[in-house]
Parts: structure tokens; C-alpha cells; sequence
């Protein structure tokens, strides 16, 4: 532990030094000054949680990406990469999994990595009722369908109770990076000279000062196993909105920023030494209607409505400028391929979306929320909204769209560090709302953690048999044109009965100055790797 004291005292001078050095590079005189140009100066939202295991936006990954590693990485195309883990063996049944590990690497407290860090990280996971469990097995009473054991120091073994074709991209997903198996206290704020001793990982960078809602800053990890980063720190400042942070970088404040809205783009054309990043990706937003037993979309005639209601292609056009992929209000986009399926989907239809309501208020089945006004049927409830990307511009879009099919929604936009915060109309408990999900390696992850009974994030409530079974059967089957087949009929699920709207499949935009060389944006923006980033 001395060691460890003394090491974060030395880093958090190195910081100071840092700092100051930053400072007096603003002079003209010190413009070219080394230490100014090595660290990176990011803006992002505000992080809700900063645990590994729960933290599933973009800032909270990237806030914990810096520090920890992963068994496999997922490289910005998909593909699966060695990191802690060089190689992994599958046995022919599918049900052993067995990875060797990378020798020589210690925590910044100094202490070696092993094989038992994995196992703690794993079981923690399902401890901490991490929404990954999901996509790497769990049975019905949501209890983890694998084990993880350590056979030696440099060896582990994860035994399956039935064939996974996605299990290694649970292995990688962005909640399992690798904690120390020591740990009392997972990124728990201490006192003192111990106030970051919990934030303990074996990353290529080392955090040294977090002051909440503001700025978190990290020094590179000199004794990283990879080589010490080409950076010398990086800095995350947090934003309430997205303008804030693109006027900080238009203002040379910031180097990098992500997710920027569309509505945003064309200035960052006119930001003089910049480069715009482009990648596309199966981001979406998903506007949901609860469907549980008293809840808006209780009745499927209610989540159809809203479908008619809904003019997808013109919400393309008025939001992206047609820059999206008009969706099929299931979550398997364009960018999985064969997997993916453009069918014909419900078309606008206001004239439709109307008759459902009157057949709704005329069976007393709208549970409160379908009133009569004037003698008219029509739909009224409060329509939560996190503010990301151009979606409260989208919410505004629908809001007007759906009034031509007696659906009036009261919108409330709020920051999305409160939406995913815990409260009675956040993401997860709000009749109607509209959430942003990022892309995903796989779109088994969004069935595993969204669409099925007991999922950690079905923020519908919606529960469907014959959608259980399908994904259940998707899981299992690691055959393209099999898998296809199944995917076409879960859309087909979704068509008839989802709670769910989905208008599109955006692309992630992002910006840096010419300074900086060496961003691979990642789909899930939060998982760029800043290994190999310099400033020049």
C-alpha cells in the first residue's frame, strides 16, 4: 500500500505539473510548449454512474475504458481482437471456453493480473445485476447460465450450460473490463492521499482528479504492458448540452468531441483546422410505450396507433437531412447485414392510428389514457424525452405529426445524465418515452437486454412468448442464412405487436483538431481506444 500511496502522490504531482504547464502554454510565448500538446481535451455528457459493471453510455465507458482493459476488444468494425486474453480455444460442443492470459501485467498498485481477477470480474457482473448477463446466458430465474473458473494463474475456463453463438462478445462487451480481484471497493471515492485507491486497473491511463460534473483528469500509465501511451493525459470535461461543447471546441477548448447532433454538423464544416468523423452505425432511438398491465400500451391496438401515427421516412428527412436508414421499429439495422430485413412495414396512416383509438375508448380498455374530448376519442400522456443527439428536435417532430391522429403528448426533454438517473419518469418508468440506444456488436444484445422477460433494461415492460422462444432459438444458432431466417420472423413480432417506434438508424458523428492523429472512432463512440493517439 506504500507503494501505491506513493505512486498516486507522485501522479497527482504530475498532474499539477501538467496543469501549470498548461497554463503558461496559453501565454503566446509558450504556444509551442511540448506538455500543452500531449494532453487530449474531450467533452462529453455527464456521467450518471462511474461503476464498470452499470455505467452503459458513452462518457461512462470512456471514463472507465481509459483505466481498464478488456479480455477481448471489440475493434471499431466488430471484430474481435486479443487484448488480456491472447488467445481463446472453443470446444466442438460449444459449451467450454477456455482463455489463456497475458503474463507480465500488473495494476496500478502494482499488484500482478490473473486469472482470479477474471473470475471476480465475471461473477461481479452477475452480482452487480450487470445488463450483460443476458447476452452471455441467464436462466429464468435470472440467475447466470455459465461459470467462470480459474484452472491456473495464467488460465480461465467459462463452461456454458448450453451453446452461445455470442458469448464472446458478452466476454467483451463494454461493462467487462477487468477489475482487480483484491478489491474491497470498486471506483469508490476514499480520503486523502487514498481518494482514487479503488479506481485500480491495469489501463493506459490512471485517474487522478474527478471533480463531479466538471472534468475528470488522467496521467498515462508509464508501466502499461502495451507501452506508455504516446499522450501524456487526457482530460473528459463534462457538458449539460451539445452546443456547449461544440462552442468549446469551435473555441480551441476542447480536441475531441462526440455525438454530435445533426442539426450541429454543418458548423463543424466551418471550424478552421478540424477534422469530422463519420461512421455508421445501428445508434437509434427507440420511443416506447409501457405495455404492462395499466399501462398505456397495454392494449396492442394502442402501440399499432401509434405506428400509423408515425411518419418514419419524413422524420428521416426533417431530423438527418435523409442521412439515416429509415427503420422497421425492430432494433436489427442495416449495419448486421444478412441479418438485417427491409421489410415492408406499417406505413403512415393518421386516418388508421384514429379508428384504433375510438375502438379503444369504445371497449373502456385505454386505462386512462384514452379520454373522450368533444366527443372525440383521443390519446393524452406525458412523453419523456433524453436530450441526445437531435432527439428533442425529433420529439417535437412526433409530437406534431401525432396530432393529426388524436394522439396529444405533453413533452418533457430533460438532460440525459437525469433521464438514466433514477426517478419516477426516467427511461425505465415512464408510460411514453424515447431513449437512445448506441450500436452494438450483435443485435442478439439489444433481444438479450431489452426485449425479454426479466431483461435488465425492457423498458417497455413488454413480455411476448412467441418473441422468447425466437430469441432463445437466435441465441443457439450461430449459422448466417439460419439466424437470418429467425431474425425475420422476430421482426415480424415486432411489426404485429411491439411497444416500440424506431424512425432510424443514425450515424455517429464526431470532430478533432488537425493536432491530433490516430482516433479510430469506434460504432459505440465510448470505445475509442486512445492507445496509439498523439498530438502533433
Amino acid at each position: 500500500m506504500a507503494l501505491r500511496v506513493l505512486s498516486r502522490t507522485l501522479l497527482l504531482g504530475l498532474i499539477l505539473f501538467l496543469s501549470a504547464a498548461l497554463f503558461v502554454a496559453c501565454s503566446p510565448e509558450a504556444e509551442e510548449t511540448e506538455t500543452q500538446e500531449k494532453v487530449l481535451r474531450i467533452g462529453l455528457r455527464k456521467l450518471t454512474t462511474i461503476d464498470p459493471a452499470l455505467g452503459a453510455n458513452d462518457p461512462e465507458v470512456m471514463f472507465n475504458r481509459l483505466q481498464h482493459d478488456y479480455l477481448i476488444e471489440i475493434l471499431p468494425d466488430g471484430t474481435l481482437e486479443p487484448s488480456l486474453a491472447t488467445d481463446w480455444e472453443i470446444r466442438d460442443d460449444g459449451l467450454t471456453y477456455t482463455f489463456s492470459l497475458r503474463e507480465g501485467v500488473t495494476f496500478e498498485d502494482g499488484s500482478a493480473f490473473g486469472a482470479e481477477d477474471v473470475v471476480f470480474t465475471f461473477e461481479r457482473l452477475v452480482s452487480e445485476g450487470s445488463s450483460i448477463v443476458g447476452l452471455m446466458g441467464q436462466n429464468d430465474d435470472e440467475s447466470a447460465s455459465w461459470s467462470v473458473t480459474a484452472e491456473d494463474d495464467q488460465t480461465v475456463m467459462f463452461t456454458l450450460e448450453e451453446p452461445n453463438a455470442d458469448f464472446l462478445y458478452g466476454v467483451a462487451s463494454r461493462f467487462a473490463m477487468i477489475l482487480s480481484s483484491e478489491s474491497d471497493a470498486v471506483n469508490q471515492f476514499g480520503d486523502g492521499e487514498n481518494t482514487y485507491a479503488s479506481f485500480n486497473g491495469t489501463g493506459p491511463f490512471i485517474l487522478v482528479e474527478y471533480a463531479t460534473d466538471q472534468v475528470a483528469r488522467f496521467v498515462a500509465n508509464p508501466d502499461y504492458w502495451g507501452g506508455a501511451p504516446a499522450l501524456d493525459g487526457i482530460e473528459l470535461v463534462f457538458f449539460d448540452d451539445d452546443q456547449s461543447q461544440l462552442d468549446a471546441f469551435r473555441g480551441g477548448s476542447l480536441d475531441f468531441i462526440i455525438k454530435v447532433p445533426d442539426e450541429l454538423s454543418p458548423a463543424l464544416e466551418e471550424v478552421t483546422d478540424a477534422t469530422v468523423l463519420r461512421r455508421a452505425t445501428n445508434t437509434h432511438p427507440v420511443v416506447r410505450l409501457r405495455a404492462d398491465e395499466g399501462s398505456i400500451g397495454e392494449d396492442v391496438r394502442i402501440r399499432q396507433a401509434f405506428k400509423f401515427a408515425t411518419d418514419r421516412e419524413l422524420l428521416n428527412l426533417d431530423a438527418l437531412d435523409g442521412a439515416g436508414t429509415v427503420a422497421n421499429n425492430d432494433p436489427i439495422g442495416p449495419t448486421y447485414g444478412e441479418l438485417y430485413n427491409p421489410q415492408d412495414n406499417r406505413e403512415h396512416d393518421p386516418e388508421q392510428a384514429r379508428e384504433l383509438i375510438a375502438a379503444v375508448m369504445a371497449d373502456g380498455t385505454g386505462n386512462g389514457y384514452v379520454v373522450d374530448v368533444d366527443g372525440e376519442a383521443r390519446v393524452e400522456v406525458a412523453f419523456y424525452v433524453g436530450d441526445t443527439f437531435e432527439y428533442a428536435r425529433v420529439a417535437e417532430f412526433l409530437q406534431q405529426q401525432w396530432r393529426d391522429a388524436n394522439i396529444y403528448v405533453e413533452l418533457n426533454v430533460v438532460p440525459e445524465n437525469v433521464y438514466y438517473a433514477d426517478g419516477e419518469n426516467n427511461w425505465l418508468n415512464a408510460q411514453l418515452g424515447m431513449t437512445a440506444w448506441g450500436d452494438r456488436p450483435t443485435p442478439q444484445e439489444y433481444l438479450s437486454v431489452a426485449y425479454t422477460e426479466g431483461a435488465a433494461f425492457n423498458e417497455s415492460r413488454w413480455v411476448n412468448a412467441e418473441l422468447a422462444q425466437l430469441a432463445a432459438e437466435s441465441s443457439r444458432t450461430a449459422d448466417i442464412e439460419e439466424r437470418s431466417a429467425i431474425y425475420d420472423q422476430i421482426s415480424g413480432v415486432f411489426l404485429e405487436s411491439g411497444p416500440i417506434i424506431i424512425p432510424y438508424f443514425r450515424p455517429v458523428v464526431a470532430a478533432h483538431n488537425n493536432r491530433v492523429v490516430g482516433i479510430d472512432l469506434h460504432s459505440f463512440p465510448g470505445r475509442t481506444d486512445f492507445r496509439e493517439v498523439d498530438i502533433r
